[in-house]
């Protein structure tokens, strides 16, 4: 363990500790993310004659978008459980505090986009 490389315990890491905390929910919302963005990219050849595919599609990626730091948060709070040093453990906890904060601000994003809609 002590030979292996920094790109292998990166690597490492990845695969065995931070791919299983991540909530199924954040997967479903970055699949729902990626569809509404692809949709919104191609909006006039597939949904030419209808008018309110915009509307859905873009309420769609504003709702993941201020859903996905929650979900960030929920994956740090795992992560701090299975992290082994002092260190690393801060680290996460300031990474959920500022997905904390991230949150906050997409949600008030979101609030305004609402408020400010025709």
């Amino acid at each position: 363990m002590v030979n292996d490389s920094y790109t292998a315990q990166l690597w490492r890491f990845a695969w065995a500790t931070l791919l299983p905390a991540v909530p199924r929910l954040a997967w479903w919302t970055l699949g729902l993310l990626g569809f509404s963005w692809l949709n919104l990219l191609l909006l006039a050849e597939l949904w030419p004659h209808h008018p309110q595919a915009e509307t859905w599609f873009a309420a769609g990626l504003m709702l993941c978008l201020a859903l996905l730091p929650w979900l960030g948060v929920c994956t740090a709070r795992r992560l701090i459980s299975q992290v082994r040093c002092w260190w690393w453990r801060s680290f996460w906890r300031l990474v959920a505090i500022g997905a904390c904060l991230a949150g906050i601000v997409a949600l008030f994003a979101l609030l305004i986009a609402l408020m400010t809609y025709p």
